[in-house]
């Protein structure tokens, strides 16, 4: 890093250690724009980390920064149901047809507590049952891990109660048999099935849309609600995100993620229109204006369909691009991906589980990291970990990806020559 960026983080490791372990993994931002990042010394990277996935338009995009405009001239007041949130139900409502009501939120965290509570009183149920892979977020609920027989959690981190992780079971992905077991021990006080459509706990692992079918079934035959976590995929993968594109009608779905576009935290919550569900009193605290006009300058721009078949285009061509440097260097450097959200990872089989996940090369992914970071792009600190391309991403720029990503390599074949 360079001479300030150095500063910065040693100032850090004293005042803010998050702040540092973060800004070093990845960098301490100083601005962005397009794909790209800078950090403190000016320094630009081509950016898949993407806020998270925050980013689908991309750094500094015009609409969004005229959202951010239009919100400061309403005086940024906070809680108040500002009139522009209707805007946003309508666009909803538009793009999203089968699902109603709404509940738009400050956070993904408070529409995740919102939806569970739901499931909770509704069924007048007790626990949770979740996939190994599925994304954790900040939901103290999700920060368990498998433990002892099967179905069984435990705390992932220490100040987290036991009482948590015992009302939550951990299900093998695409484990039908095993799914039918923790159902047959817990379904009568099972609340919610949730699914993360592609496990992005372990990068991106593709769904069979028949085991889907399958766990959506028998939730449904136990008298639990099916609840399907859109924080990374909604919008994201289609206009219809996961929901669309793998087949799923859940009863309840979270949005996240790109609604914010990565000026503001913003979280939504939505059932099935059939259940003509009511939220209920525990409402939420009105999301701030700022969040409310970024969504819908975010949705408004996805009415158009190119913005999707770009996004599939750069992905195709980022994938295919990997796969060829893998065979030319003969590394098992592997790619997964769908749409724009993709992960690689140094493995000699697929990663599927977490058994998979724990055999990943990480010394030669951080090796790899390193080499595309002074090429100038930035991935993620570890492997596999959702990436994503934006809107931004153009031709050149996944060349430039590609290119880094070889001299990587190359750098890599000869360090272990030595």
């Amino acid at each position: 890093m360079g001479q300030r960026s150095d500063e910065l983080l040693a100032h850090a490791r004293s005042a803010a250690p998050l702040v540092a372990r973060r800004g070093s993994e990845a960098l301490l931002l100083a601005k962005a724009s397009g794909c790209r990042v800078y950090d403190s010394d000016n320094v630009a990277y081509v950016d898949v980390l993407g806020g998270g996935g925050t980013c689908l338009l991309g750094y500094a995009n015009q609409y969004l920064l005229d959202a951010g405009r239009r919100a400061s001239t309403l005086g940024l007041a906070a809680g108040f149901h500002a009139a522009v949130e209707i805007e946003l139900l309508e666009l909803f409502e538009e793009l999203l047809p089968q699902f109603g009501p709404w509940v738009v939120a400050g956070s993904e965290v408070e529409a995740w507590e919102l939806a569970l509570r739901w499931c909770r009183r509704d069924t007048g149920r007790q626990r949770l049952v979740v996939f190994d892979g599925n994304r954790r977020g900040a939901l103290e609920s999700a920060q368990v891990t498998p433990a002892g027989p099967l179905g069984m959690s435990q705390p992932l981190l220490a100040g987290i109660p036991p009482e948590i992780a015992r009302l939550v079971r951990i299900v093998p992905w695409g484990d039908l048999e095993a799914f039918d077991q923790v159902m047959t021990d817990v379904g009568f006080d099972a609340a919610a099935v949730v699914v993360d459509p592609i496990q992005s706990l372990f990068g991106v692992v593709l769904p069979d849309e028949a085991f889907l079918r399958a766990v959506a079934e028998r939730t449904r035959n136990i008298g639990a609600r099916l609840v399907l976590d859109e924080t990374l995929t909604g919008f994201r993968l289609a206009r219809g995100g996961a929901a669309e594109l793998f087949n799923v009608a859940p009863d309840v779905a979270v949005y996240g993620g790109i609604l914010g576009g990565g000026l503001s935290q913003i979280g939504a919550v939505t059932w099935a229109r059939q259940l003509e569900a009511q939220p209920g009193d525990d409402l939420v605290a009105p999301p701030p204006p700022a969040a409310v006009l970024a969504a819908t300058a975010t949705l408004s721009v996805l009415r158009n369909d190119a913005i999707h078949l770009r996004l599939e285009e750069r992905g195709a061509q980022l994938q295919t691009g990997v796969e060829a440097l893998a065979e030319r260097f003969s590394r098992h450097l592997l790619c997964s991906r769908v749409g724009s959200i993709f992960a690689c990872a140094f493995s000699r089989s697929p990663v599927r589980d977490g058994m998979s996940f724990a055999r990943v090369d990480q010394e030669s992914w951080s090796r790899f990291v390193r080499h595309c970071r002074e090429a100038g792009v930035l991935l993620p600190a570890r492997s596999p970990v959702s990436s994503f391309l934006s809107h931004a991403h153009g031709v050149k720029d996944i060349d430039a990806i590609l290119t880094a990503m070889e001299t990587a390599l190359r750098k890599m074949q000869k360090e272990d020559e030595v």
